[in-house]
C-alpha cells in the first residue's frame, strides 16, 4: 500500500511538472502579398507572384522562412502520335526553397507567361525557424485561378 501511494503522488508531481513546462505551440499562418490563398484572377496571381512568403503568428509577429516548395498545377496539351488527335493532360511541377522566403526569379517569370484560368498555385512544406532555433511547420495555402 506504501509503494503505491508513493507511486500515486511521483506521478501526480510528474503530470503537474510537465503541464506545467510545456506552452502550446503557436497557431501560424502563411501568406503570399497579405493573401491566405482562394480564388484569383490571373491579373491577381501575376501581381502578387513577386512577393515574399510572410508566416505570422496570432500575435501578429512574423517569422523567418526555413524551407517551402512551391507548386504550379496546369492543363497541357499534345498531340497523340498513334491517333493524331490533340488531348489535354493534367501536369504539375514544383520548386523547393530554403532560407529564403521568395521564388526565383525565373520561377516568377514562368508563371506570369503562362498562367491561366484553371492552373493552381500552391505554397506547401513550409516551415519556419523559431527563435530556440527549432523548426516548424506551417499549413500550405493555396491559389486556384478563374
Amino acid at each position: 500500500m506504501k509503494k503505491l501511494l508513493i507511486f500515486s503522488l511521483f506521478s501526480l508531481f510528474a503530470v503537474s511538472g510537465f503541464s506545467q513546462n510545456s506552452k502550446p505551440a503557436p497557431k501560424f499562418q502563411a501568406f503570399l502579398a497579405g493573401s491566405k490563398g482562394g480564388d484569383m484572377t490571373v491579373a491577381e496571381v501575376k501581381r502578387i507572384i513577386d512577393s515574399a512568403v510572410v508566416v505570422k503568428d496570432e500575435k501578429g509577429l512574423s517569422y523567418p522562412i526555413a524551407r517551402f516548395t512551391v507548386g504550379y498545377r496546369f492543363t497541357s496539351t499534345y498531340q497523340d502520335e498513334a491517333t493524331g488527335e490533340k488531348k489535354a493532360t493534367s501536369d504539375f511541377r514544383s520548386q523547393e526553397y530554403s532560407d529564403e522566403n521568395k521564388m526565383s526569379e525565373l520561377w516568377r517569370e514562368s508563371v506570369k507567361d503562362n498562367i491561366k484560368s484553371g492552373d493552381e498555385l500552391l505554397l506547401f512544406n513550409i516551415s519556419v525557424r523559431l527563435k530556440n532555433g527549432k523548426k516548424m511547420m506551417v499549413n500550405q495555402i493555396g491559389f486556384k485561378v478563374k
